[in-house]
């Protein structure tokens, strides 16, 4: 009976313990689960609440069958007919074609002027071109040839004529102070005249300004503004295209302007060779008048001076220059050498004579020597060196 009881205790504590360990496994089960379905919550701090969302990144496409209509063209509206000629470009260049526009040229080489020209009114309607050009002396408010002054180292006037049916280059002036060169003349399309009506011409009139053709150094500041006349000291220029009026009520004229410059130019081109004999004791005076040729498109000095006359076989016999005297170009009277100074023909030390307004060089052909020979001079032919100088104020 005893041992019955104990064994239903024992019974009885199993049970106990069994239901106590299936109660802790329940609950670490559920304790567990809990952990791994949990869904955390983020909460980022100063976030506003976002209550709407908008997405147009789609589109509906629709496709209906059937024939497209092409969109209505609107009619070309034809080009506006000019009745003035237009001058669409020019430039004044080397041969080499380099723009010498507002800068300086030199002289006796060639240049040219380049010009594209359209006429709406037909090319047959162009009856001149004119390039007149003009040194403004300082001045640029004087126009072409107000002193009346044609030609020489001043001005140029060079012309197209087709007044014909031939076109023909010419220079109206001046004569020999520029050369005329020569023209070509090319047929072109201007892109925004009208195909049925408008002629466009390329042309280029080439001259050559010879050695006294007047020097311009412009203001040193060279204005680039095109078809401006703004620096003083320049050659100025005016291309005028002249249009008969066949085809309009009346004549017409269209014109561009612009400037160059010309660099300064000096030579002592020749002088004659002196002679002079006579015996001691006399004023001897040369057989004849030597000639100097000088070239200068600024104003000049001339002057010259003469070196001890020293005996061709016999060097220690010298003649001192200021035996020598001269006279020629505004030099009137005959003036000796002072043996550390020259004598001057045209100005001085520090004046000038005006530049030459017309032809290729200056011939002075009135220079005269003369020496007063030394009594007991040495007998025989004696050398010196004459120094001719060209000067000016550049």
């Amino acid at each position: 009976m005893e041992n019955n009881r104990r064994k239903g205790g024992k019974t009885i504590l199993k049970r106990k313990i069994f239901i106590n360990l299936l109660l802790v496994s329940l609950l670490l089960s559920v304790f567990t689960s809990s952990l791994i379905n949990v869904v955390p919550i983020v909460k980022i701090v100063g976030a506003g609440d976002i209550t709407s969302d908008v997405d147009s990144d789609t589109f509906l496409t629709l496709s209906i069958y059937g024939d497209e209509e092409p969109p209505e063209e609107l009619p070309e509206e034809p080009p506006v007919l000019r009745i003035k000629p237009k001058i669409n470009w020019y430039d004044f260049q080397t041969l080499a074609g380099v723009s010498k526009l507002n800068s300086q040229i030199n002289v006796n080489q060639k240049y040219k002027f380049c010009i594209n020209i359209s006429s709406d009114q037909g090319w047959d309607d162009i009856e001149y071109i004119d390039i007149a050009a003009w040194f403004d002396n300082g001045d640029d408010s004087i126009i072409y040839n107000n002193s009346g002054n044609l030609g020489g180292n001043l001005n140029m006037f060079l012309r197209y004529e087709n007044t014909t049916g031939t076109a023909n280059y010419v220079m109206l002036w001046p004569d020999d102070e520029v050369v005329r060169g020569t023209m070509t003349e090319i047929a072109v399309s201007d892109p925004a005249g009208s195909p049925a009506h408008t002629e466009c011409h390329n042309l280029t009139f080439s001259f050559m300004p010879r050695h006294q053709f007047r020097y311009a150094p412009g203001d040193d500041s060279w204005d680039d503004t095109k078809n401006a006349i703004n620096d003083v000291w320049s050659w100025n220029f005016k291309i005028s295209v002249i249009d008969s009026g066949e085809n309009a009520t009346s004549a017409t004229t269209s014109y561009v302007k612009d400037e160059f410059g010309v660099y300064s130019y000096t030579e002592v081109v020749s002088a004659g060779m002196l002679t002079i004999r006579g015996a001691p004791g006399e004023n001897a005076t040369a057989a004849s008048n030597i000639t100097i040729n000088t070239r200068s498109n600024i104003d000049y000095s001339l002057s010259v001076d003469v070196e001890t006359l020293i005996h061709k076989t016999y060097s220690t016999a010298h003649i001192s220059n200021q035996t020598i005297w001269v006279r020629g170009g505004n030099l009137e009277t005959f003036t000796n050498f002072t043996g550390c100074k020259p004598i001057y023909f045209y100005g001085s030390a520090s004046t000038y004579h005006l530049a030459e307004i017309d032809g290729t060089s200056k011939k002075t052909s009135d220079v005269e020597y003369k020496c007063n020979i030394p009594f007991g001079q040495k007998a025989g032919d004696y050398h010196s060196t004459i120094h001719y100088y060209l000067g000016t104020p550049t």
